[in-house]
């Protein structure tokens, strides 16, 4: 899909819109900030969630970002009459960066496998939503950043010098077969091979063609009126037929997911545990420290 398939709004419906997303972006006081969208009115039971972002340094993310992340879904999951959610970020170029690199670094098994268990479990609970979902990459989306665009339905990015990929093998870490599995099925098999074996990432314009990224926007105004156009078309579909669907859709690989949690649990963690591994982290921190995400483009 392209900017150009994407049938925008109306002039007063598109500043209602960009109206709406500025103002979440400016008064959000929360690391995660939940508003939802009426679809019909301020009577209307259906809405669009919006989940904005804003934790830490360039969204990165450790234990207590991962619980403001799980909560602002549980309000989401919670409320009644929502058709669609849109994932942004409300700090400037990033997405997210993933993983805070410290977080790993000399990590304890029991606190590792605490992370990672709420890591899948937010990740889940994105891609199981039973409404269409779009997350709004302005920036950077890497690590644990690009896999929670990739738990949503549709990725929409604003054309930027941003990368996104899956990182993990350059700081010594496997990437998930549940991950990698959803990374291929958006891209295909050689793409996978050939990025997540080295951890490559890839400017917007290049994440597109492969598939990781559906359309791409000339601004963040563009991108937010897009993806709430195609969230407002998407519920005029029946709405239990469509989570029926979508349930259908996504049940085999959920099973997957599911029976793969300790064999995955525990091949991270030899992995995090390692000292090879434990090096590396040490090292890219360090470099990390002396200057800022690298610009170009896998």
């Amino acid at each position: 899909m392209s900017a150009a398939t994407i049938r925008l709004p109306l002039l007063a419906q598109r500043l209602a819109v960009t109206a709406t997303v500025r103002r979440a972006l400016s008064t959000t006081s929360r690391p995660f900030h939940v508003t939802f969208s009426e679809l019909a009115g301020p009577l209307s039971p259906e809405c669009v969630a919006t989940i904005t972002m804003a934790c830490a340094k360039a969204n990165s993310f450790d234990l207590a970002a991962l619980q403001g992340l799980s909560h602002a879904l549980a309000q989401v999951e919670a409320r009644v009459g929502v058709r669609g959610l849109v994932l942004q970020s409300g700090t400037a170029g990033f997405f997210s960066a993933g993983f805070s690199l410290p977080v790993f670094h000399g990590i304890a098994q029991a606190d590792f496998e605490r992370l990672w268990a709420l890591s899948r479990d937010v990740f889940r609970r994105l891609y199981a939503l039973p409404v269409p979902s779009i997350a709004l990459i302005d920036g950077h989306a890497l690590g644990l950043g690009c896999a929670l665009a990739m738990a949503c339905q549709h990725r929409y990015a604003v054309r930027s010098p941003g990368l996104i990929g899956l990182n993990e093998v350059a700081v010594g870490l496997p990437v998930p077969q549940w991950l990698a599995e959803r990374f291929r099925d958006l891209t295909s098999l050689r793409t996978a091979e050939e990025l997540l074996s080295t951890g490559a990432s890839l400017s917007v314009a290049r994440a597109q063609p492969l598939g990781l990224v559906d359309a791409v926007f000339d601004t963040s105004d563009d991108v937010a009126a897009a993806a709430h156009t195609r969230l407002r078309q998407c519920a005029t579909a029946p709405r239990a037929a469509q989570a029926k669907t979508l349930e259908a859709l996504r049940r085999d690989y959920l099973a997957r997911f599911d029976a793969d949690c300790e064999r995955d649990t525990d091949q991270l963690w030899r992995a995090v545990g390692s000292s090879d591994t434990q090096t590396i982290i040490q090292d890219a921190i360090a470099r990390l420290a002396k200057r800022r995400p690298s610009k170009s483009a896998a």
